[in-house]
């Protein structure tokens, strides 16, 4: 059995939740069947009782740290079931008020793959005698060598390549495979409504996130753009007053032409650091904002399944027990509990998008201004070669270098704004659907306490 995967298909979800201890209080369906425990074998018992002895105990070392530490905590796992069988897990856990909470979904990114890697060397060393200590530093110094700064950079960008990942292999007609439910009880059907109309919510505004991350990610580019052609724009300006000097007497004309130009780059360089300043704000806002969504919607789509997998029934005429009711709702609130948490974050993440992208067009609106005077001064410079006879062709080949920086600089701030004031669209979008989850969670709320 120990080379045999248990059943965990990709649409479907699990958690658990634990006390202070890691003793398990409740988990779902799907945990139970793809641990293969009954539930009377697996609850009270140490949540380790699931692990598989590929995992480096490092990797639980730092799981339970973070979680001590009052931090939510994301890893890839490899588990083990009760008759042998393994599975791999991508799993976020929480601190709740009176212990912990794990969601998981089934991993598909090639981040996986490199994680085993990286856990198989740690393994290694482990049994070899590693400290704990030792074997979690080097886990970080792997991450590190793989490009990432940190460990909360590595599970931040795993959760959001494996939360895609899912969306792109889960095809429409196993979207459709969400199960008719009949229920007779009227509270679990308000309470159902709700679930699916804040998940369905929930994933329009992870799609709005996403498209705002990528679209400000690729502004990166034209943001180093701008500074590299301001420098460009000292040297040609440099040169230019370098090259008037040279011409003596008639060439000062050209000169206070060419000292213009230099203290308008130096304004313009100025301008554009507090561009990059606000940029990186602006960006930095975006990719929080995308994370907390997608943290939301994990734990939302969390609490949907939960109910469709315990409210559906292949025979409509049998009924759900008092207790399993009783369970349902209590397992609904618990998740509830950490969505309304972690929204309350994604709400205060809105708002600073949409300020920091106002002040992202502030900024460029301020430096295509400075800009502008560059036309001027340009226009200046052609009047004034016109008068001098001794002009060198060197002279004339740098202003024309000056009005090519200029054009480009005009382009890439056009673009810039253009890019800002559709992210600005998108940031007060994405607070509408917003609204709409927040409107949906309190009918969730409203189910639960009825």
């Amino acid at each position: 059995m120990l080379n045999l995967e248990a059943d965990f298909a990709l649409h479907e979800l699990f958690f658990s939740k634990t006390d202070f201890k890691g003793l398990i209080q409740t988990g779902n369906k799907v945990f139970l069947r793809v641990s293969e425990y009954q539930e009377e074998e697996i609850l009270r018992r140490p949540h380790n009782i699931i692990r598989h002895p590929d995992m480096p105990r490092c990797v639980f070392k730092l799981f339970w740290s973070f979680l001590k530490e009052g931090k939510p905590i994301c890893a890839y796992v490899k588990n083990r079931s009760k008759n042998g069988r393994f599975y791999w897990v991508f799993a976020m856990a929480f601190p709740m008020d009176d212990g912990y909470l794990s969601i998981r979904l089934k991993p598909s990114t090639a981040l996986m793959c490199e994680i085993q890697t990286v856990y198989a060397d740690l393994l290694q060393k482990e049994q070899a005698g590693v400290s704990l200590e030792q074997a979690t530093e080097d886990l970080l110094k792997a991450l590190l060598e793989k490009g990432f700064s940190s460990y909360e950079d590595f599970m931040n960008k795993a959760l959001l390549a494996e939360m895609k990942s899912r969306d792109g292999l889960l095809t429409l007609s196993q979207e459709n495979l969400a199960p008719a439910i009949s229920t007779d009880s009227g509270l679990l059907e308000g309470l159902l409504r709700a679930s699916r109309a804040c998940t369905e919510t929930a994933r329009k505004a992870f799609n709005l996130a996403d498209q705002l991350s990528e679209r400000t990610g690729a502004l990166k580019t034209k943001s180093r753009a701008i500074d590299e052609l301001c420098r460009e724009v000292q040297m040609v300006t440099t040169n230019l007053t370098i090259s008037a000097a040279k011409l003596g007497e008639v060439g000062k004309p050209l000169g206070v032409v060419s000292n213009n130009l230099e203290k308008l780059a130096e304004d313009i360089l100025s301008n554009t650091l507090d561009f990059e300043k606000t940029f990186t704000s602006f960006h930095q806002s975006a990719a929080e904002m995308y994370l907390a969504i997608d943290v939301s919607r994990f734990q939302i789509e969390m609490m949907n399944h939960l109910l469709e997998e315990t409210l559906y029934r292949e025979d409509t005429q049998a009924s759900i027990s008092e207790e399993q009711e009783q369970m349902l709702i209590q397992n609904c609130d618990l998740l509830k509990q950490l969505i309304s948490s972690n929204f309350a974050t994604v709400l205060n993440t809105a708002k600073e998008l949409t300020k920091e992208n106002k002040s992202l067009i502030r900024s460029v609106s301020m430096l295509s201004k400075v800009t502008a005077g560059m036309d001027v001064i340009c226009v200046v410079g052609k009047i004034e070669m016109s008068r001098v006879k001794e002009l060198s062709s060197s002279l004339e080949a740098l202003l024309g270098d000056m009005e090519e920086l200029t054009e480009s600089f005009k382009k890439i701030l056009r673009s810039i704004e253009g890019e800002s004031k559709w992210g600005l669209g998108m940031s007060n979008e994405l607070r509408e659907q917003l609204t709409f989850i927040s409107q949906n969670l309190r009918q969730v709320d409203r189910a639960i306490t009825a």
